[in-house]
């Protein structure tokens, strides 16, 4: 069961992010933009109501 999920994640990737080189700065800047989300989300204070 593992086994072909991660073959399905696997071709999934593959045609979402092509290896060419529009894939690869694809991906990267996905990553860039949830790097910048994280670290734009507001603290949560420990007594708000």
């Amino acid at each position: 069961m593992l086994e072909l999920q991660r073959w399905q994640i696997e071709v999934l990737n593959d045609r979402l992010y092509p290896a060419d080189p529009g894939g690869i700065a694809a991906r990267r800047l996905l990553a860039l933009k949830r790097s910048d989300a994280e670290k734009l989300q507001a603290p949560q204070a420990v007594n708000d109501p």
